[in-house]
């Protein structure tokens, strides 16, 4: 049977077929730094079950019919509210496109703006999934390097001007400027406004993925690139799986009206999850986020902490990883000669489980690098699996 499929796939097919994805439950017995998944423990199921019982009584049975993705009134406003409150973005609501995830909403640009054949330059790191979209597309990924200042324009902008002596100009530029997805490092305050001139001087499109901006434990807030540039080269992508409930599958996309109203006519599925929508309307209107936020970055912060003092204790010489101020991951370096693909397999035997860095990296590089993910998994867990990494690195030194 898989052989005759083996035929029939297409070339996104293909690429599809090839990717090994591992379960987001893990076997018995092994801990999984893999997912950056939300706290089990804090997702608020009794405030969602007041939101359900208040679309009931309210008899909203619009909630359960059809609706337009694009809308002056409920979802579409409170995020209008939050953005200026959170954010400084100054949005309409018609500047608003609810997604099925953030993730949905870079998926549907891909669509709307990527052929085979062109360029997409992105973190280096960058977020693996983003990176397979791009690749389902057809697009070439060229990292550009980050360090612990995040993305830096001139580096940006060095790899413009060698693409245009070739005659080739990226398609856009992917960036997750606030702990970032792997490697958790925030972009400064400087580089972002030299990234908005950077979009407005070259007409460069820069996709400002913030997955991850309220969830900010330590360190001072820092401009999104979209309020920070004065033309139309920007378009900020935020999400509420990460803040209100993963489940809920609710995402935004941020830009000029009728790029927006555009992105909405290309969508397979040209209609919103209303009833989803209609909840995190409640959720946030209530004021209900604040008080979660306080709570979850409570977690995530301790969380963190308690995963770099395991590392401190258990990792051998030679070692170094980031400090997030917030988000879901930090980023490993190995000693020298020591591969982290190499490395997994016997991890696992031993029951720890990471990505290795190469998954993060459109050119190979990253052997010597993993990610781990500590939202999700708990303090008594992040020793044991932590102690199980360094015992294996040690063996894969000597």
């Amino acid at each position: 049977m898989v052989e005759q499929w083996s035929d029939r796939w297409s070339r996104r097919g293909k690429i599809a077929a090839a990717v090994n994805r591992p379960s987001r439950k893990p076997m018995e017995g092994l801990v999984s730094f893999n997912y950056g998944d939300p706290d089990v423990g804090s997702l608020p199921l009794n405030e969602i079950a007041q939101a359900a019982e208040h679309l009931a009584e309210n008899r909203r049975v619009d909630a359960l019919g059809y609706q337009d993705p694009i809308r002056g009134d409920e979802l579409n406003e409170a995020l209008v509210e939050k953005l200026k409150r959170d954010q400084e973005i100054d949005a309409t609501a018609n500047e608003i496109l609810v997604t099925s995830g953030a993730s949905g909403g870079l998926s549907l640009l891909c669509d709307m703006v990527l052929d085979p054949g062109d360029i997409v330059l992105a973190d280096g790191p960058a977020w693996m999934g983003a990176t397979n979209m791009f690749k389902l597309s057809g697009a070439e990924t060229i990292n550009i390097d980050l360090d612990d200042d995040g993305l830096d324009p001139a580096l940006v902008r060095s790899k413009l001007d060698e693409l245009e002596s070739q005659g080739k100009k990226p398609k856009f530029l992917y960036t997750i400027p606030t702990f970032q997805n792997p490697a958790g490092v925030e972009t400064s305050k400087e580089r972002r406004e030299g990234l908005a001139k950077l979009a407005d001087e070259r007409g460069l499109l820069i996709v400002e993925d913030d997955a991850y901006f309220d969830l900010r434990f330590s360190g001072e807030k820092k401009p999104t690139i979209y309020s920070l540039s004065k033309g139309a080269n920007v378009l900020f992508f935020g999400t509420l799986s990460k803040t209100i409930a993963a489940g809920l599958r609710l995402g935004y996309m941020v830009g000029p009206e009728d790029i927006v109203a555009t992105m909405m006519r290309g969508r397979v599925d040209s209609l919103r999850n209303s009833y989803s929508a209609a909840l995190a309307d409640w959720y946030l209107r209530t004021g209900k986020l604040e008080s979660h936020m306080i709570e979850l970055r409570e977690i995530y912060s301790k969380r963190c902490n308690h995963m770099l003092a395991a590392l401190e204790r258990e990792m051998p010489e030679g070692c170094t990883w980031t400090k997030p101020n917030g988000g879901f991951f930090l980023w490993v370096t190995l000693p020298e000669g020591v591969d982290a693909g190499e490395l997994l397999p016997k991890c696992v035997d031993a029951g720890v489980q990471f990505i290795p860095g190469v998954g993060f990296y459109s050119d190979g590089r990253g052997q010597r690098n993993l990610r781990l993910a500590f939202s999700a998994i708990a303090e008594d867990q992040i020793d044991i699996g932590i102690a199980r990494l360094g015992e294996q690195t040690r063996k894969a030194m000597g």
